[in-house]
This record gives structure tokens, C-alpha cells and sequence, in this order.
């Protein structure tokens, strides 16, 4: 969808290029997009991320308090390494670029999490994390312009089957989702930002997006206000984890560390506390509709 030093290296269109040798040994590093760094570095606005206990607020969403969780976890798991954040720039290939730069060892671990279905494959290059978002818990919205009037009026799941959906391609449990319910008109392109501006235009009815924390459940991209189609959500199967890299020095014990936090963090509460206050479990739709 987000993280003790906060100074990262921006701009890194070619990061790919640069190996852990690049970095002090004893330093960690977190791989995230540019524009959730941004976002991230708004929420904080100067605060120390471990000192954080209220995860809502002006530019959280859940890949902003993941980023913060995964530093917190770390902590509680008792790492004592410096922590630096590194971005890798959003292209058309951003989320594979961002799975291959970790499990290559690039950077020490990923800080927003990942479907468990992508790092199986990988499971001989990363060590995969206690799930952060467990099977059932990720439900989505299906987000249109406030233009689309016929979109936002489906108010059932006969109605939504009829409208067109537009999905990057590489982002399997969003297609999975989409054709379970069946939506029978799935389009497919590579990036989000083609998505939003296919839906802008009109040329696609809907994208699936996790709820936001704004009064009306709606962001904006592209110029556009985004909304979800009022009273029906969608569930996305599987559960989500991070990701630490195998080649990178100390992975082992990172990602002891971070699992360790991880149940900590799990065990007071804190977890879900973060996903609730920033959003993404939002109490708002818990008596909405599911149609798959």
C-alpha cells in the first residue's frame, strides 16, 4: 500500500544498480516507494517513528504505519542496528522491482508488505515474515470517479458483475478477487497510475482499493476524487508478511528480530490498532455488504 534514522536516499531511479556494499555493514536498510516515503515523511512530521502510539491522522494509509510497524517490530525485537530508509522510484514494474531489489539482498528487507503468494517463489532468497495482514482481514472497496454515476449506483452484486474493472497485471489476488465475484469485463494494464487514469476517463468503471481514513472513503489520484460504490466491499484472499533478505549481512537475525517484534506487536495489540486508526480496517464498513 509506510518507517531509527529517518534521512533515506532519494531519487533512486537506477537503486537497482547499487549493492549492500554500498552501505555500512552493521546498517539496515528498508526498501520502499518513493511516494509512500513521501507520505510517511508528512505523517511523522519530525516525530521519532518508535515513539509512535496513534497511527491516524493526515497522510496515513497502511503502507505509511507499515513502514512504521515494520521499525517498531525491529525494536521490540530487540535489533540494535541502525536503520536507514532507501526508495525504489514508482514505474510500471515498481512491485516487481521492489520484490527483486530485496530478494537480491539490495536492500536488508522490505517495508510494506507483501501477498504470500509472490514470496513463495522467492522463499529460497527471503526470509518470510509473521503474517502483518492474516487471510480474511484485507477487505477492498471498489473505488470509481464521483462521475460515474451507473458505477455508484450498483448496489448489489447482479449490478457490479455488469460493470468493467481495470487491475495492473502482475497483482494476482486482485485478479483472483475480480473474477471471483465474477466481474466478466477485467482489463488489465501495468501500473496504478494506468488504472486510475483508465477509470478517470472512463474507458474502466472500477479499481479495487483498500478503504481510506477520510470522512468519505475517498482519495484522490491523478487529479481525480475517487470513491468506493457505497455499501459493498470485496475480500482479497491470502495474508500478507514482510520479507528479509537471505544475502544480506545478519538476515538471520533480523528477521528473528522482526519476528519476534512482530508477535509483541501482534500480542498488545498495536497491529491492529495501526490498521484501524490509519484506515484500512475501517469500522465504517463493517456492516457493508461482501459480494465475494
Amino acid at each position: 500500500m509506510t518507517t531509527l534514522s529517518r534521512r533515506a536516499l532519494l531519487g533512486l531511479a537506477l537503486f537497482g544498480a547499487l549493492g549492500p556494499t554500498c552501505f555500512a555493514e552493521d546498517e539496515i536498510t528498508i526498501l520502499t516507494q518513493q511516494d509512500v516515503l513521501n507520505d510517511y515523511q508528512k505523517f511523522l512530521k519530525g516525530r521519532d517513528p518508535l515513539g509512535i502510539t496513534f497511527f491516524g491522522g493526515e497522510h496515513s494509509r497502511r503502507d505509511v504505519v507499515e513502514l512504521v510497524l515494520v521499525q517498531q517490530a525491529l525494536k521490540t525485537g530487540g535489533n540494535t542496528r541502525p536503520v536507514k530508509l532507501v526508495t525504489v522510484n514508482n514505474t510500471s514494474d515498481s512491485y516487481n522491482r521492489y520484490l527483486k531489489e530485496v530478494s537480491t539482498g539490495t536492500a536488508a528487507l522490505g517495508g510494506n508488505s507483501v501477498w504470500l503468494v509472490d514470496l513463495k517463489p522467492l522463499s529460497d532468497k527471503v526470509y518470510i515474515s509473521e503474517p502483518s495482514i492474516r487471510q480474511g482481514e484485507f477487505n477492498a472497496g471498489l473505488y470509481t470517479i464521483a462521475g460515474n454515476k451507473q458505477a455508484l449506483a450498483a448496489q448489489d452484486k447482479a449490478a457490479v458483475q455488469k460493470l468493467s474493472a481495470v487491475v495492473a497485471d502482475s497483482w494476482k489476488p486482485d485478479i483472483a478477487t475480480l473474477e471471483s465475484i465474477p466481474i466478466k469485463n477485467v482489463l488489465k494494464t501495468q501500473s496504478w497510475d494506468s488504472m486510475v487514469g483508465m477509470v478517470a476517463k472512463q474507458r474502466a468503471d472500477v479499481i479495487l482499493a483498500p478503504f481510506q481514513p477520510t470522512p468519505d472513503l475517498s482519495f484522490e489520484a491523478g487529479g481525480q476524487k475517487f470513491l468506493p460504490i457505497p455499501n459493498i466491499k470485496v475480500g482479497l484472499q491470502g495474508s500478507r508478511h514482510f520479507f528479509v533478505s537471505r544475502s544480506y549481512p545478519g538476515s538471520a537475525q533480523l528477521a528473528k528480530a522482526l519476528n519476534s517484534g512482530l508477535d509483541s506487536l501482534r500480542a498488545n495489540g498495536t497491529i491492529e490498532r495501526a490498521y484501524k486508526e490509519s484506515g484500512f480496517f475501517n469500522a465504517n464498513t463493517t456492516n457493508w455488504t461482501k459480494i465475494n
